[in-house]
């Protein structure tokens, strides 16, 4: 929009110059035609013409090379600041890593926080937050508490930070296994939760399509589930062989489904253990 308004002036200043100069003629030869005017302008006005065509090629030059906006501006300024601040912080890390004698990875897992970290005192107490917090990696851990015995070293915190870093490397088969473990045993406890509630979303189902279908989760985890309902017998169960109804309660993790007339008649399809 700029390169196009500049040229647009320095067009209209050509026509004025030519203009003037060409009035400049007829005022000072009023007896000359306009043809004889016109030839004893033409060179002056082909110079004014030629120095235009310069001035507009060299303000485009200038204007697309060199010209910015405030907006412009201020990008670029933005631009250089967000550059320096990662040069700044390239550089404070490069000079922490040597320093400490840490090595990139140990520095990265460094910068996790849990808390606002000013001292060396808080790095202390975020790594034995996120400890206690046992929402970690073993393997992680131990990078962490390495890195801490490198810079706590010499400090009031060395020998704390140096005796649990010693555990966890020693213990980290163990303390991995129990991760497992209670990761195991949470989801089984989600899964167990799920299968309840699916008994009851299915009770409030089979009585929207008028069936009084009682249903009962039981068992370890949640894992067998029986359907109570006076006309059950073979000719029910087999249809619901035949029309993937077991199968259907299967996926949401139950193992034994049985179905009972609430007396004498009682079959169930079992899945596995």
């Amino acid at each position: 929009m700029i390169t196009f308004t500049t040229i647009l002036v320095f067009l209209f200043i050509i026509f004025l110059t030519n203009s003037a100069i060409k009035n400049s003629a007829k005022n000072k030869f009023p007896k000359n035609t306009e043809a004889q005017n016109l030839r004893s302008t033409e060179k002056a006005r082909q110079t004014v013409l030629v120095v235009g065509v310069i001035m507009i090629f060299i303000s485009t030059l200038f204007i697309n090379a060199f010209y910015q906006t405030e907006s412009e501006i201020a990008d670029e300024r933005e631009r250089k600041e967000i550059s320096d601040k990662i040069s700044a912080e390239k550089l404070a890390q490069e000079n922490d890593i040597k320093r400490w004698g840490l090595t990139p990875t140990e520095y990265e897992i460094l910068l996790q926080h849990e808390i606002t970290v000013n001292t060396l005192a808080d790095e202390v107490k975020n790594a034995y937050k996120i400890l206690k917090s046992r929402k970690y990696f073993v393997d992680t851990e131990v990078i962490r508490f390495t890195g801490m015995a490198k810079k706590t070293k010499g400090s009031e915190f060395a020998k704390r930070i140096e005796k649990t870093r010693d555990s966890l490397i020693k213990n980290k088969e163990a303390i991995g296994k129990k991760q497992i473990a209670d990761l195991y045993k949470k989801a089984s406890l989600e899964e167990s939760g799920m299968r309840l509630k699916y008994g009851e979303d299915l009770r409030n189902l089979l009585l929207d399509k008028s069936l009084d279908i009682k249903v009962m989760v039981f068992g370890k985890d949640n894992k067998k589930i029986r359907l109570t309902y006076i006309l059950f017998n073979d000719v029910w169960f087999r249809k619901f062989e035949t029309l993937g109804c077991f199968d259907m309660i299967h996926e949401k993790g139950f193992n034994h489904i049985e179905l009972s007339d609430g007396y004498h008649y009682g079959r169930w399809m079992q899945y596995g253990k």
